[in-house]
């Protein structure tokens, strides 16, 4: 009986510790959720945790230093690739792209670039502008003026005026250096060179937004 005993030795104390670890980490991963920490760090931070209590597990209830070397070589692997995937999707997912760095010349210039433009304020701006003297819009209640283009599509064919400049830059320079780009079959210096100079900050964006979804 005693030597029953002698080689099923007590495991309850092993057991206890175990359950005393697992119990510091889970308190450990619950008090992440509650400090201010960058979503990437507590995720990395809520995984690491996660695998030291499954290295717990493994250690006592697998007995993993009696295994085959090639099998615990094969498991370990396999856990760290598993990890390491991990980490590198919580790095994905919390990724953003640093915003491009944009060169102004001035406040003004920096105000109209952060603006945001309303393209359902733009007919307004169109017409309080005289723009419809000189274009026309179908769109745009009074917009007949056959002395510059037909702006009907313009958003799509600025996609394609100038190498390099998408609708929104085409429109843009059209308007704040008109003799740019003249198109072909009207004159040039019909449209003035101040026009940006009337309109607010808002006004020049609402435009310009309106423009490049016609």
């Amino acid at each position: 009986m005693s030597n029953a005993h002698a080689e099923h030795p007590d495991h309850v104390p092993v057991y206890v510790k175990l359950a005393a670890a697992l119990g510091i980490v889970t308190a450990a991963e619950v008090g992440i959720l509650y400090v201010a920490l960058p979503h990437a760090l507590m995720y990395v931070g809520l995984y690491l945790l996660a695998a030291l209590k499954f290295g717990f597990v493994v250690a006592v209830f697998m007995h993993l230093k009696y295994d085959n070397k090639l099998l615990t070589g094969i498991f370990f692997s396999g856990f760290t690739i598993a990890l390491a995937t991990m980490v590198a999707m919580i790095s994905l997912i919390n990724y953003q792209p640093s915003k491009t760095s944009i060169h102004v010349k001035n406040s003004k210039e920096l105000a109209a670039l952060s603006a945001s433009g309303n393209a359902e304020n733009g007919p307004a701006v169109f017409k309080a502008k005289g723009c419809t003297a000189c274009h026309s819009i179908s769109s745009v209640d009074g917009a007949i003026g056959q002395a510059g283009p037909k702006l009907d599509g313009l958003g799509e064919r600025a996609k394609t005026r100038v190498a390099g400049k998408d609708a929104v830059a085409y429109i843009k320079e059209s308007i704040e250096n008109p003799a740019a780009f003249v198109v072909e079959g009207f004159p040039a210096g019909l449209m003035p060179a101040n026009l940006k100079q009337t309109m607010s900050d808002q006004e020049y964006s609402d435009l310009v937004a309106f423009l490049a979804k016609l």
